[in-house]
Order: structure tokens, then sequence, then C-alpha cells
């Protein structure tokens, strides 16, 4: 038995390092990622990207995708998938799930998102907060609005929660000057969690990493994770961790994870030394 057998990351500006503009992976991040891969760690990605972008995004920065890292991929941050020598594959549980969240999607964007769109731009344009632009996302059940600042995000996210108090299959989501509506299932706590209980991995051995608020319900302890917040993460983010009796690490990004891999070995070896694995 080991002290983590998941560690679950965010991609952008927690395993990519955007600080100045374009995306970074430190050689130290990717040794240490190898590392917890050959120490019998599984390592998955957690993200509001797709599936080929999460795999390109690897490739571009010298990890071959599912060769041997990541062993899961929670693209749009609902879907799960296992990854084998770099093809994606649904069990027949991800199946199910998959399935579910994607009929979840389609129908709150249908029912509840299109026939609204419009009054809600309105309104936010009232109150002087128009996006820069919005998109609607029907596989991933999106309606999100982008904004010039961190700010105006902000202000906007007090007002779509608001709203979301009159519709229980809707949340708030926001990573950093994207906000808006997303499925109440649709969050990367609840994929983590499902991922987890799929693997039979407690989830007090699932560690999971981030930086925005889009991260939030994998970092708040709502699901019982180790939660990491990256030293370039949001300050809410900072104090959920800390609340939640987590970790910051000292370094940004890439160097971040890289620190916490490593920290979650070292907490394995006294596991592995009792002969417990």
């Amino acid at each position: 038995m080991r002290r983590f057998d998941l560690i679950v990351m965010d991609l952008d500006s927690t395993l990519l390092d955007w600080s100045d503009g374009t995306a970074k992976l430190s050689e130290n991040c990717r040794q240490a990622l190898l590392r917890a891969a050959e120490a019998g760690v599984k390592i998955a990605i957690a993200t509001g990207r797709t599936l080929r972008e999460i795999a390109l995004e690897l490739e571009v920065h010298g990890l071959p995708f599912g060769k041997p890292i990541p062993h899961f991929v929670i693209p749009l941050e609902k879907y799960c998938y296992r990854v084998v020598n770099g093809r994606v594959v649904e069990d027949e549980a991800m199946a199910s799930w998959n399935k579910e969240r994607l009929n979840e999607a389609k129908r709150i964007v249908e029912e509840i998102i299109l026939p609204r769109a419009h009054d809600f731009l309105v309104r936010l344009k009232e109150l002087g907060l128009p996006p820069v632009r919005w998109v609607l996302d029907t596989r991933a059940g999106w309606f999100s609005l982008v904004y010039e600042t961190v700010e105006q995000a902000r202000q906007a996210e007090k007002f779509l929660e608001g709203v979301a108090t009159s519709f229980p299959e809707l949340t708030v989501n926001r990573n950093f000057v994207f906000v808006g509506f997303i499925p109440l299932n649709g969050t990367k706590g609840k994929a983590v969690r499902f991922l987890a209980e799929t693997l039979g991995i407690p989830p007090n051995r699932v560690m999971a990493i981030g930086d925005s608020i889009n991260d939030l319900d994998m970092l708040n302890g709502e699901h019982g994770f180790f939660p990491v917040a990256v030293a370039n993460a949001e300050p809410e983010i900072k104090e959920a961790v800390q609340k939640a009796g987590g970790i910051i690490t000292e370094k940004p990004a890439s160097d971040g994870v890289a620190e916490a891999i490593e920290w979650a070995l070292r907490m394995n070896e006294p596991f592995k030394a009792k002969g417990d694995g």
C-alpha cells in the first residue's frame, strides 16, 4: 500500500507553465512524472481542454501521450478515459459515466441555457459586464463568458451564482478570465471521485493539484482528496487548500507539480518500508 496511488493535476498553469505567455513543461516536472509512474503511482490530467489538445500539448513538451503517462485523462472537466500506449480506452463503467455526462450536458444546454442565454447577456450588459466574447458548447454543457480581466470575471461570477440558485442542475465555474455555467455533475472533483472509485482507490490516497477556481472541488476537501495548490494559484484556491489540510508549493506551475510529486513519493517510502505493498 502507498500513501498516494493516484495523482491528478490540472493542465494549464499547473502542469504547463504559461507565465511568459508560452506553454512550458520543466524538465524537473517531466522527470518527476516518469519517476512516479515507475514507482507505480497512476497519473491523471483533469482539464477543460479536449482529448486531442491534451495529447498534442504533451507530445510537444516531450511526453508521448500515454507512453507511459498519463494513465488517465479527464477532458472537458468531466469525461473519463484510460490511456494505453497512446490509445484512449473506455471500460464499461467509464462508457456509462461518459454517456450520462454527455446526455446531461446536452439537456442542460437545450432546456436551460439556450432559452435564456440572450437574457443573461442583456442583463450582464446592463450591469456593465458585457463579455469580450461568449462560448456555447453542447458537448461540454458550458455557457462560458470571456473577460479582459480576472476582476471582471469575478464580478460576473457573482451575478451568475445568483442566477444559478434558480437552477439546481447548474453550477458556476471560473478559470481566471473565463466564467460561466456548467452542469452540477460536470466538475473535475466529481470526475476524479468517479475515477478513484472505479480504480478502487480511497479518496485519501488521491493527490489533486491545481491553480484556479475550476479546480476548487478537487482541492477543498469536498471529496476527501489530498489537495495541493501550486505557488501561482489564485488566492481563493490557496485558502481552500490550507483549510483542507493540504500544501502550497514553493514553486509555480510545472516546477510546483514536480515539488508535489517528489513530496508524494517521499511520503510513499515509509509505507513501502513497512512492507505494506
